[in-house]
């Protein structure tokens, strides 16, 4: 699996099919403009986007800037998209379990 450097963020360069066979579990995340601005100075965040399995282009702004850049996605492969593909791939097996977390800030 290769990816694509922005900034000082590693995005995977994957298909929507190769990450719905590659991702039987792990965490995704799916960067987007305002991700890439607060992970030049956020470093918890950084942290934390380093921590996930799978890190994905969920930005037509991002993946227009990769192509002029050289290095293209392969596609752009935002949450609201992924998370029904991974339902629909995974729906008739027994070992795969879906658990979304939200964190809400008091």
């Amino acid at each position: 699996m290769g990816s694509v450097k922005l900034l000082n963020a590693f995005i995977d360069n994957l298909s929507m099919v190769e990450l719905l066979e590659k991702l039987t579990q792990g965490v995704v995340y799916t960067p987007n403009v305002d991700h890439l601005v607060k992970l030049q100075a956020d470093r918890e965040f950084f942290d934390a986007y380093n921590s996930a399995d799978f890190k994905t282009c969920d930005s037509k702004i991002l993946f227009y800037v990769a192509q002029l850049l050289g290095s293209p996605f392969k596609a752009k492969i935002s949450g609201s998209d992924l998370f029904p593909a991974f339902y629909n791939h995974h729906k008739n097996s027994k070992d795969i379990h879906i658990f979304c977390w939200v964190r809400v800030k008091e």
